[in-house]
């Protein structure tokens, strides 16, 4: 079966238009919330302090200090506060301790952690298809 070059043609600008308003759509959908000045502040104390480089948020970033995408629902605020304001020393670390941050950064932080867990973002962090077999070695003693 032949198309010929209109048909291919009109094949090919129908399907542009249609990426196009769905990109459109997807951009400004009614999903997306504002950012409180707050947790925009957060955010740029995030990255100046460079949290990234040690932790991920939804999937993206440092492994050796964990994933912060639920850290404001498990821990809560004052939790949040007290490890951010009076850090102690890194597992695994002899001395080094978390960086320490002002009650005002802490604030900010807050902020963004508490709009991040405001996010429909499906259940993330996903959870380990399956579960660590290794025996505890306490068990054996």
């Amino acid at each position: 079966m032949k198309i010929g070059h209109k048909g291919f043609l009109a094949i090919l600008l129908t399907s542009m238009a249609t990426f196009t308003w769905l990109i459109y759509y997807s951009i400004t959908g009614d999903n997306l919330q504002p950012i409180p000045p707050e947790a925009e502040r957060g955010k740029i104390v995030f990255q100046r302090k460079a949290c990234i480089e040690c932790h991920t948020l939804f999937g993206n970033g440092g492994y050796s200090g964990g994933d912060l995408t639920k850290t404001y629902e498990n821990l809560g605020t004052e939790a949040l506060k007290s490890y951010l304001i009076y850090p102690p020393v890194i597992s695994g670390s002899m001395n080094k301790k978390h960086i320490q941050l002002t009650e005002e950064e802490a604030d900010n932080i807050l902020a963004y952690f508490n709009f991040i867990n405001s996010m429909e973002i499906l259940d993330w962090p996903p959870r380990p298809i399956f579960e660590s077999k290794v025996p505890s070695l306490s068990k054996n003693r």
